[in-house]
């Protein structure tokens, strides 16, 4: 991590669970930057920590996650923030009660940027909605997404420990972190 680097995000969820996985304290900042809406989450988080490092002319820390259905042609993607605040996670389930596919893929981009640098890590998760809510832990869609490698249990099911090892976000920050030690 680079000294002075802030981590933005408006979700304390997503806070706790990043200092979970890279094991040390993040200084979390909310900032009220536009957000490019559409279906590319690896443009959408550029774009962010670019707007991000114009304001706090601070390294950032940045990411963003997609949700994507392969009954939908991988809508709702990075939307799916949206999904949840207007119609809550058991909504995705219901979406999918039509289809024979429940094929989904967690996907997520973390950017460390400092002004004239950019480090990027994705994780990808193969997966598929759960058809219907199942679980307590994790937050926004945990309750209805499992993945291919949780034995039939949504993230929400898992203890935190066992998600941040594999799950989308941490192979992100893993895969960020690797790319940090490289240079």
């Amino acid at each position: 991590m680079l000294p002075g680097a802030v981590f933005v995000t408006t979700s304390p969820h997503k806070h706790r669970e990043a200092e979970r996985i890279l094991g040390c304290p993040l200084q979390r900042v909310e900032l009220d930057i536009p957000e490019r809406q559409g279906l590319d989450v690896l443009t959408i988080a550029r774009e962010k920590a670019a707007a991000a490092v114009r304001q706090l002319q601070v390294p950032v820390l940045v990411e963003d996650t997609s949700l994507e259905l392969a009954a939908l042609g991988g809508f709702p993607g990075p939307l799916v923030r949206w999904l949840m605040e207007a119609a809550g996670p058991a909504s995705l389930a219901r979406i999918l009660n039509g289809f024979s596919d429940r094929r989904a893929t967690a996907h997520c981009v973390a950017i460390l940027r400092d002004g004239e640098r950019e480090w990027v890590g994705e994780g990808i998760v193969p997966g598929e909605i759960a058809a219907e809510p199942r679980g307590v832990s994790g937050f926004g869609w945990d309750v209805v997404f499992v993945p291919s490698w949780g034995g039939g249990r949504t993230y929400a099911e898992m203890s935190a420990e066992e998600k941040n090892t594999r799950s989308h976000r941490a192979l992100a920050f893993q895969s960020l972190g690797q790319k940090l030690r490289q240079e």
